[in-house]
């Protein structure tokens, strides 16, 4: 009897199952919560809300609204400086006047195309334009002007030898036939012949022959003559391209138009000059324009132009617009207003975070955020699992021993024991998990005799096993199991692990005759066990765990550490069994059942 085992149980320290696995999965719960709000825009929008309402901007706008009133602000400014403005002579002397038939008369002349023209025909006569268009109209003649250079111009390149000899050799058949026989076999024949150096007898004479022909010595005439050379000079050139501009100007219509123009004696009688200044003569009469200029210097005039633009009549109108308009209204409300702060989108804000502030999963999420609740989840990913409510998965599990699959192909029982173990038939799965039953009944098997091998033995007990050899070997981490803790005193269940030899085991439980938790060793043909017992153990379900880091292995129930060694002679990977054997006769209490609720194992990320 473990002393540790019974004060841990003693004092509560050995926490039921139930509330084990329910905290458990709470915290997963709690953990899948945490990610998909830590993921979430609504954690954003929180942080964001927290930080403006810790900010000191909040904390300004919030004294600042609370200290808003509407006396001796600008907006009760604002309304007396109208009331002041809305009194004065030159405002209401501008209101009667801006009312009055006479200015709309006046105004609606103002508009009218006669004053404008009027005006317009005013200024181009006084001003100077009349005058100066007059003398140079008058002074614009033919002779001297850029027209007549241009034709000066033209007539002299026209005169040019190199320009004529172009124009005459320009599409003559003269070079055409030049530049058809340039590129003719017979030229390059000659030039061929002529540039070759060390001539036979027959080029010589074809050399010869083709000097002598006569397109031959035309060609040659041809591109060594004067007007050749003078075609080449211009072609392309500067001169010819003015040569032609000035020929396509002095040959348009608009061209002849204004050397026709330029040479007219009475062109200063037809121009718009002389119309413009006879028709404003006949304006200075008009009786609208006189009644037009005589209002324009009328004292009530002058005051309606002077306050017109006047920064007192655009204070009083924009003080006008300012307190009659629905946001000044508001505005004025809202300063008279006792419970401004609480209609503010600042007030909103921060009604919204407190109410944010209280849901249960941001409050989670703040509770776990920063500490080490979630390390194990996160630090530790399962490598096999197994509630076994879907059936036996034979993926995962073998119910033949793995030194029985692999010697002999079915299982065998140790000498002394009295069950035989079935293939299968005593593994009895459903929402519980899985039972290995231990049954009366006659049942045919083999058992292992050192001394003379695997002998076939009638059983008068049957049992099963299950072994993960063939599918998962562990090597370091976690093995948790839960367990229904009930012994019968004539067996022995056992969850236990073994690497390729059959010892060490390590039994992360063995209850039964013997409940203990530890390590079986065979050492020089004696079985030595180092460990715990547990044989205070009240009955009930259990999580029973096995860790195995690089330097510890330790035994725990219920999250409780009970025993740990040095992990130095388990350096090997190892394979999850489990089994139940009887010891002795059962004489009640039939089936035994070794009750497995589900096997977990974990390793280090």
């Amino acid at each position: 009897m473990s002393f540790k085992l019974f004060m841990l149980q003693t004092l509560g320290k050995i926490r039921p199952v139930e509330k084990i696995e329910a905290e458990r999965q709470l915290l997963l719960n709690d953990y899948n919560e945490f990610i998909s709000v830590e993921k979430s825009d609504e954690l954003k929008d929180f942080i964001e809300l927290e930080n403006y309402i810790n900010s000191d901007s909040f904390s300004k706008k919030k004294k600042e609204i609370e200290a808003l009133h509407f006396k001796g602000s600008t907006e009760y400014n604002q309304l007396n400086e109208f009331k002041k403005l809305s009194k004065a002579k030159h405002i209401t002397s501008y209101f009667a006047t801006a009312g009055s038939e006479t200015l709309r008369r006046f105004e609606k002349f103002r508009d009218s195309e006669k004053l404008k023209e009027y005006y317009s025909l005013k200024d181009y006569t006084e001003d100077g334009e009349y005058k100066k268009e007059k003398s140079e109209l008058q002074k614009q003649v033919f002779k001297g002007s850029v027209e007549w250079n241009h034709y000066q111009e033209f007539k002299k390149l026209e005169k040019s030898k190199p320009l004529k000899a172009y124009l005459e050799l320009e599409n003559s058949s003269a070079l055409q036939d030049h530049e058809t026989f340039e590129k003719s076999e017979k030229l390059k024949r000659f030039l061929v012949l002529r540039d070759l150096n060390g001539k036979s007898k027959e080029e010589l004479k074809e050399l010869k022959s083709l000097k002598s022909d006569s397109q031959i010595k035309s060609y040659f005439r041809f591109e060594k003559s004067l007007k050749f050379k003078y075609y080449h000079e211009i072609k392309g050139s500067h001169t010819l391209a003015r040569f032609n501009e000035l020929k396509e100007m002095i040959n348009s219509d608009e061209y002849k138009k204004r050397k026709a123009w330029l040479e007219d004696k009475q062109k200063y009688e037809k121009s718009e000059t002389h119309k413009k200044y006879v028709h404003f003569k006949q304006l200075t009469s008009d009786g609208e324009i006189k009644f037009y200029l005589s209002y324009e210097k009328s004292r009530s005039y002058k005051n309606y132009l002077d306050v017109k633009e006047s920064f007192d009549l655009k204070r009083y109108y924009e003080l006008k617009e300012i307190t009659e308009s629905k946001k000044f209204l508001e505005h004025k409300a809202y300063l008279e207003d006792q419970k401004k702060w609480e209609k503010t989108e600042e007030y909103a804000k921060q009604q919204k975070y407190l109410e944010m502030k209280k849901l249960p999963h941001l409050v989670r999420y703040f509770k776990y955020k920063g500490s080490n609740a979630f390390d194990f989840i996160t630090q530790n990913e399962v490598i096999f699992e197994d509630n076994f409510t879907a059936g036996l998965n034979k993926e995962k599990w073998s119910t033949l021993g793995y030194w029985a699959e692999k010697l002999v192909k079915e299982n065998f029982s140790q000498s002394g024991d009295l069950q035989a173990y079935t293939d299968g038939k005593n593994i009895v799965t459903g929402k519980d998990g899985v039972k290995i039953q231990i049954r009366k009944e006659r049942v045919k098997g083999k058992f292992w005799n050192p001394a003379a091998g695997f002998t076939p033995h009638e059983f008068q007990y049957s049992s099963g096993l299950l072994s993960t050899g063939k599918s998962f070997w562990f090597e370091e981490g976690t093995i948790e199991a839960k367990i229904r803790f009930n012994p019968v005193k004539e067996t022995a269940s056992l969850f236990f692990l073994l690497g390729e030899k059959a010892s060490p085991q390590l039994n992360i439980i063995e209850t039964g005759a013997k409940n203990r938790m530890g390590l079986l060793e065979n050492k020089n043909g004696k079985v030595e066990f180092t460990g715990i017992s547990i044989s205070n153990l009240k009955k009930g379900d259990y999580i029973f765990a096995f860790e195995k880091t690089a330097n510890r292995v330790k035994w725990l129930i219920n999250e409780k550490l009970l025993f740990e060694i040095p992990a130095n002679s388990i350096e090997f990977p190892m394979h999850l069994n489990l089994s139940s054997l009887v010891i002795n006769e059962i004489h009640s209490g039939l089936p035994v059942n070794f009750e497995i609720l589900w096997v977990r194992c974990y390793k280090r990320k």
